[in-house]
């Protein structure tokens, strides 16, 4: 397989096709225990299943692999001595299916604080950020409106406006895609709710 995959990217190469521009994933090892494959820009992404049965996000650079075999190494894509990255941050739960809730309260993942991991791509993918406080206007950092997924530790209120204004909701849970939601996309302010209600 490694053999096919160095061939391949040889051949492109030659041709002068766009090896960044690859869409559809390669083969390798990593496929009988990794699923949501596909490349971006030079990446191989994929969810893949660590040790324990748990489902992590990650990524890897395929220009470091050449004809390297690609393989998951406990929930990590590797090839030969190179080491990906995991996408997700996230030491040992998998996300849930989509939803707001995360169905036992908890909100989720991490240590003990309240905090907001918000992602530019569904699946918990792309460029991301942690927020530990309130931002009343994400017209500052490059995450206004385009956000497509999150991970919640606790309470947060999300509003499509600055200010917290425009339509809002309390969020007390992961949500790998917001597409239907109404809020992909469309997320201006963020903050964490404080004791049981609104913030």
């Amino acid at each position: 397989m490694s053999i096919l995959l160095g061939a391949a990217m040889a051949a492109a190469l030659a041709s002068g096709q766009d090896v960044t521009a690859q869409r559809v994933a390669p083969r390798g090892g990593y496929a009988r225990s990794c699923t949501e494959a596909y490349t971006n820009r030079g990446r191989l992404y994929a969810d893949c299943r660590d040790m324990r049965g748990q489902i992590r996000g990650t990524s890897i650079e395929l220009a470091r692999c050449g004809d390297e075999e690609i393989n998951n190494d406990n929930g990590l894509l590797v090839c030969g001595r190179f080491r990906g990255d995991y996408e997700d941050r996230q030491p040992g739960r998998p996300g849930n299916g989509g939803g707001w809730g995360s169905g036992n309260g908890d909100g989720g993942w991490g240590g003990g604080r309240s905090s907001i991991i918000v992602y530019e791509d569904s699946n918990y993918r792309g460029a991301s950020r942690e927020f530990t406080s309130e931002d009343r206007n994400l017209g500052n950092t490059p995450f206004n409106d385009r956000i497509s997924s999150i991970r919640v530790r606790g309470r947060w209120e999300i509003c499509t406006d600055a200010q917290f204004g425009g339509r809002c909701r309390i969020i007390d849970g992961d949500a790998r895609n917001l597409n239907s939601t109404g809020f992909n996309d469309n997320i201006s302010s963020l903050r964490p709710v404080r004791g049981g209600g609104r913030y």
